[in-house]
């Protein structure tokens, strides 16, 4: 049993990493025909729409994050009839905050005039309602989905999970060219975006009952569970709302104040973020169950301590290269791959991605302090500075644009993130941070060097084809992984390291001879 849930959580792993590089590599040819078609200004729209509808998600009041954690603890516990129940109880609750996303996003429809009447043609504000419906409607679907999706997570099932995120992560793409092509523009992209969503619950379903053989309750609502995630999900919506002021908020200020060309920009910019981010979170989201069940269980801090620097040690490798890698190629590749109009997409890139890299090399922490029922005092740190970036970024657009926004997002991040959690994290949660700071000290030499010497070698080498640019990349790479190996990873890694190497290598020898056979 143990030999197969280690071997759920590797595949697991690795198919996230699988469905990253997918989710990295599809974009990477996907976007530019996208812009082409579109243009700024409806992309710049596209983004504004998804932006308002976001604060929808608000109405979960913070119950995403409770799923998770009471469906692993009861499977921990064995306590197959208190987690039916909890099952039962979370799809009804969700189809309720389906029909108030529903609620919700005919009053925003309704309002787009009054709220974007200054940065918006009337054309736009006529297009940005029908969005505001389609997207309102894939929001409501995805709440009962992601219910089922939870239970699959709880019993540590990864792999399909991750094949369910792979087959997304395909579809979409394809399915929003062909509409595209088709003429269909912005609105054909929503109504792709609505179908995929309701295809994704019997998926989840069949499996949950017909595999696991989890079928949710509905005969007695569990009114101690009620009671207790409430007062969990209290500081878990904060956490929401958090990540709504950070995140969403500054394309809906752009909008309301700028434009929708300008929104564009600021939102390509961010989707290399949202790369990192989803890079980082890869390994962590996998071990959020196996961490509730080391809380539960009582597992010692050092333990707690040592899964945290392992893990960020390994998330640091990876972020650190793609920071390092962007800061010395990251104009060139925006210039090649969305034009020069996008050219300052690179500052906001910049100015967010180093400020992330602290959480994002720590959202570990986060999970243990999740799982200890400890995150109420992060929850109002960022809340306080969340408000704070909300305010700064409303006097710095009208003379900054869109670096102001992102300059004031990053400040917030390093000093909610990087001051005062780690802080809380030390004296409070007990993990020892100076150990942590002085691993990624250590690892950071290599990254350092390497974007001074790239930068350096910028003057001399230009980027600005593509052949060139992707001979730079490789060379950077693999000149990194190279320094990194003999300077920075420990043992544990360098054997990772090397039975990917050993993976990939058997891997190409079996192709290889398929292919002889043929």
């Amino acid at each position: 049993m143990v030999k197969k849930q280690t071997n759920q959580l590797r595949s697991g792993a690795i198919l996230s990493y699988v469905n990253l590089a997918l989710s990295s590599l599809i974009p990477f040819f996907y976007t530019p025909v996208m812009l082409e078609i579109l243009g700024k200004s409806e992309y710049g729209l596209y983004s504004l729409s998804s932006s308002a509808i976001s604060y929808l998600s608000l109405l979960s009041f913070g119950f995403g994050g409770t799923i998770l954690r009471y469906l692993s603890m009861y499977r921990a516990r064995g306590e197959k009839e208190k987690e039916e129940e909890a099952f039962g109880f979370f799809v009804l609750l969700y189809v309720g905050v389906a029909v108030l996303i529903l609620i919700g996003g005919a009053i925003i429809a309704q309002n787009v005039e009054a709220i974007f009447h200054k940065g918006l043609t009337v054309s736009e504000l006529d297009k940005m309602k029908i969005l505001v419906m389609l997207m309102t409607l894939s929001s409501a679907v995805s709440f009962p989905i992601s219910v089922f999706s939870s239970v699959v997570m709880a019993h540590e099932k990864y792999i399909f999970r991750k094949l369910v995120d792979m087959l997304s992560t395909v579809l979409v793409p394809l399915s929003n060219l062909v509409v595209l092509y088709l003429g269909y523009g912005s609105v054909g992209m929503a109504v792709v975006s609505v179908c995929i969503q309701l295809s994704m619950l019997p998926i989840n379903g069949w499996y949950c009952i017909k595999v696991l053989h989890v079928r949710p309750r509905f005969a007695k609502m569990p009114w101690g569970l009620i009671r207790e995630m409430l007062s969990f999900s209290a500081f878990v919506f904060i956490g929401t709302i958090v990540d709504m002021l950070f995140w969403s908020t500054d394309k809906i200020l752009l909008g309301m104040y700028t434009s929708t060309a300008i929104v564009a920009v600021y939102n390509i910019g961010c989707t290399f973020n949202n790369m990192v981010l989803n890079l980082s979170t890869s390994i962590s989201g996998v071990l959020t169950p196996r961490i509730t069940a080391m809380v539960t269980t009582d597992t010692k801090t050092e333990q707690l301590t040592e899964l945290f620097i392992r893990v960020g040690r390994l998330q640091y490798i990876i972020v650190a290269l793609i920071i390092s890698g962007f800061t010395v190629f990251g104009q060139s590749f925006i210039e090649l791959w969305a034009g020069k109009s996008y050219a300052a997409a690179y500052w906001i890139a910049i100015v967010t991605m180093f400020s992330l890299c602290i959480p994002l090399i720590q959202n570990t922490g986060l999970s243990i302090v999740t799982a200890q029922n400890k995150h109420q005092f992060r929850a109002i740190v960022y809340l306080i500075i969340a408000i704070a970036n909300v305010v700064a970024t409303y006097f710095c657009i009208p003379r900054w644009g869109g670096f102001g926004a992102a300059a004031c997002s990053g400040v917030a991040y390093l000093l909610g993130q990087g001051v005062v959690m780690n802080l809380y994290y030390w004296k409070v949660t007990g993990l020892n941070i100076p150990l942590f700071w002085k691993n990624i000290f250590q690892m950071s030499v290599v990254p350092a060097m390497m974007i001074v010497a790239g930068l350096v070698l910028k003057k001399h080498f230009l980027w600005n084809q593509w052949k060139n640019f992707f001979v730079g990349v490789i060379v950077f790479t693999a000149v990194y992984g190279i320094l990194m190996y003999c300077f920075s990873m420990n043992e544990y890694e360098k054997d990772i390291f090397k039975t990917l190497l050993r993976r990939v290598y058997l891997s190409s020898k079996w192709l290889r001879g398929i292919l002889k056979k043929k």
